[in-house]
């Protein structure tokens, strides 16, 4: 058996729990926070994998739209992914507005 981690040596399953708890909660700070504690440890495809899921597990039907919006932004992530900006990173931005959407969204 094998652990994972974060680059501040967080179990990586408990962040990733933390993320998807804090955003059904609406806890902005602690779901950016885990969000980009993931996203710096190289974690990022993983987390919009779980943004998707969330979309629809935790909000689904009180927001129908929101699933078409997360994967909007991830597309959006993926392109300017692709130009290399290492040192500004502004994919981050994407990441960031889909985080805030998810917590500010109605939960059913």
């Amino acid at each position: 058996m094998y652990k994972l981690f974060t680059e501040k040596k967080y179990d990586f399953f408990e962040a990733a729990s933390a993320l998807q708890k804090s955003i059904r909660r609406g806890e902005e700070k602690e779901a950016m926070y885990w969000a980009v504690e993931l996203f710096n440890s190289k974690y990022d495809e993983y987390v919009w994998k779980r943004l998707k899921i969330i979309s629809s597990e935790d909000i689904g039907l009180a927001e129908p739209n929101i699933s078409a919006n997360i994967q909007a932004l991830y597309e959006m992530y993926l392109d300017q992914k692709k130009k290399k900006d290492e040192k500004h990173k502004p994919e981050r931005l994407f990441l960031t507005h889909a985080i805030l959407m998810l917590c500010r969204a109605n939960k059913s």
